[in-house]
Parts: C-alpha cells; structure tokens; sequence
C-alpha cells in the first residue's frame, strides 16, 4: 500500500453536561470517558495500542454513544488488525455521526486493508462528496488505489489526478500514478512521476528508492547512487536505509 495510508487519530474536547444535580451521574460517567480517552491518546503517540486499547474499553463502556471514543477504538482495533472489531466499531461511529466524512474515510481505509474494494470506493465516494471534508484529496487517491487495486488502470487514473486537481502536491498521488505507469508499462511517465513526488516532498524516500531503481535499469549509475546516497543518509537505520546502502556497496566507485 502507497505511504498516502496512515490511520490518524484525531483528539476530540468532549463538553461537559450542565451541573444539575439529576446529571451529576451522567457528568461523572463522561468525564470517566474522557479521561480514559485521553489516556488511550497519549498511549497510541507512544505506538502502545494493547494499552490504548485498554483504556478505549473502559471508556466506551462509560460513553457507548459518544463518536470519538467510538473511532478511536476501531482505529485501535485497526492498528491491531483485529479487522471485524474494527469495522464493527466503525460502523456504530457512522450511527452516531452519520454525516461525518473523516469517519467515512477512515472506514474506507479500513476496507483497504481488509481487501473490499468496492466497499472501500463506496465510503471514499461518500468522504469525497462531502463539501466539508478537508482531505477530500487523500478520499479521491483512496479510491484511485482501490481501482488500482482491482487492475482497472483507466479509472484508477482519472482519480489519481482529479486527487491533483484537488491538491496539486500531494506527493502520494504522484506515487501512486507512479504505479499505475509502471503496471501498463509507461516507464518514462513513471520516473516524471517520482519525481514530481519528490519535487513536493523532498522526504519521500520510497519515491527517491524506486526511482534509483529505474535508473540503475536504465544505466544511469551516477544518478541512481545520488538517489540512494541521499535514503542513506536521511534514513541509515531503516529498512529502506538498509536496502539503498546494500545497492551502494554493489555500485563502482561508490
């Protein structure tokens, strides 16, 4: 899957209930809720989702109607694969906030994941639409891979630029159409789109990889290793570092 897909979780200020003594109740269990939300939220920045889960589950019993809570933990679940759970919790997020487009595309998301294509164009159709939905560019390209995906190349191709249209550098549709060349066989157009990748995200070491392997293929040594020179030392420890450093060592001169 193309690096545009990353599950972002989003913190949301849950208000308070009026302080009259008949909601004191129902006050003390939402602000249980949130503080155990919270928590979950400071255990996920620290990439532990088995506690973040934990504390979902607790507040979720204290708040079921409550979105937020709701998302996050299908986003948890996820993180963990546990893909039924997700889908499930997900779903009642919709329930609750039918029109929110970011749970839309957090579920098409999902379904990417999952491998249900045409359930994931459905939600990424409904995000897109959405004339409130900021990121109506990342639910366009959502549906472009879906389509990649699937091998229909043609279709896949118009979302990746209308995703452009939207958001001219949103470097993850450059990666993806990136792709869809490569599939059908269009080198050139895809080395232009790697590189416009990287013209708008100079960080964008997959771009920056696969693009010093066209280069090697097609003998330009010099400016593959310059490629891979810059992966190495942006990022040596990683696994791309690692694998840009192996093809240095086999290269003359380098």
């Amino acid at each position: 899957m193309f690096c545009g897909w990353k599950t972002i979780f989003i913190v949301f200020v849950m208000a308070l209930c009026s302080c009259v003594p008949a909601a004191q109740e129902v006050k003390s269990e939402a602000h249980q809720a949130d503080v155990h939300y919270k928590l979950a939220m400071a255990h996920l920045q620290a990439d532990n989702p088995t506690l973040a889960l934990k504390e979902l589950l607790e507040a979720v019993k204290q708040d079921p109607e409550n979105s937020s809570i709701q998302v996050a933990l299908a986003q948890t679940y996820q993180i963990k694969k546990a893909y039924p759970q997700a889908e499930s919790h997900y779903l009642k997020a919709l329930e609750l906030d039918k029109n929110e487009p970011r749970f839309q595309n957090n579920l098409a998301s999902l379904y990417l994941e999952m491998e249900e294509w045409d359930k994931a164009i459905d939600y990424f159709s409904l995000a897109a639409e959405n004339l409130l939905f900021v990121n109506a560019h990342v639910a366009v390209a959502g549906k472009s891979y879906a389509y990649f995906k699937k091998k229909d190349f043609a279709t896949a191709l118009t979302y990746a630029n209308e995703s452009l249209e939207i958001s001219p550098r949103y470097a993850s549709a450059y990666y993806l159409k990136s792709e869809i060349y490569h599939e059908i066989g269009d080198i050139d157009q895809e080395k232009f789109c790697l590189q416009r990748a990287i013209d708008v995200a100079p960080q964008f070491l997959s771009a920056r990889y696969q693009l010093a392997i066209l280069l090697l293929q097609e003998n330009s040594v010099a400016e593959a290793a310059a490629q891979l020179k810059i992966i190495t030392d942006v990022s040596p420890t990683t696994e791309i570092g690692h694998k840009a450093n192996n093809i240095l060592k086999t290269l003359p001169d380098y």
